[in-house]
């Protein structure tokens, strides 16, 4: 049984999300702009996220316990029903007791069963910046492709950050479903590989 589970999210999610987002160490891990956001703006956020989800999907991820604690966010954007793409997005564990690798496993492999059996996406995209080795690892470990870079795309902590785009696509996705890659044994034996390449 999954340690997690997603969920969309509900109005009073904004107050951990404003928590995280304001956490300069959480911030300094992710693709965005840094920037301290008000309790009040981060409702709206939250309630827009909640009511026009046809192009990005924000899903809580949750503690699946008795608990049902959310310790973070994930989301899909772009989505395209046309050319079947789609953008891997938010990807935050804001609780640091679950910053384990399993959990955030865990995270994407529900996420990844979403993008492709039920919204039917065909090419399913991911973003890193070039320095942040831990979303490397994550998207290498479960066989996204590296298909580039965008040099100096990002600015952030007063430097500009390389940005690299993978890929994961449907057929690919349900060949290693089929071939038993995504257990968490294989995926670990590769994040141990990869640390001493990456």
């Amino acid at each position: 049984m999954s340690s997690v589970f997603l969920r969309a999210f509900e109005q009073n999610d904004y107050i951990l999300i404003n928590k995280w987002r304001n956490d300069p160490q959480i911030q300094k891990l992710t693709c965005g702009d840094f920037r301290y956001v008000s309790s009040e703006r981060e409702k709206e956020w939250v309630r827009d996220k909640m009511m026009n989800n046809q192009t990005d999907n924000y899903l809580a991820i949750c503690l699946n316990n008795d608990s049902q604690e959310m310790i973070g966010y994930i989301s899909v954007n772009n989505i395209n029903h046309l050319h079947r793409t789609a953008d891997g997005g938010a990807v935050v564990i804001g609780n640091y007791t679950y910053r384990d690798g399993a959990t955030l496993i865990d995270a994407l492999k529900i996420l990844l069963s979403f993008v492709f059996d039920t919204l039917n996406i065909n090419r399913f995209t991911g973003f890193c910046l070039e320095d942040h080795k831990y979303s490397r690892l994550i998207m290498e470990s479960f066989l996204y492709k590296l298909e580039g870079c965008k040099r100096e795309a990002v600015y952030k902590n007063g430097a500009y950050h390389n940005e690299l785009i993978y890929s994961i696509l449907r057929e690919e996705y349900y060949s290693y479903i089929g071939n038993g890659e995504y257990e968490l044994m294989k995926i670990a034996k590769r994040i141990k590989l990869l640390n001493k390449t990456i």
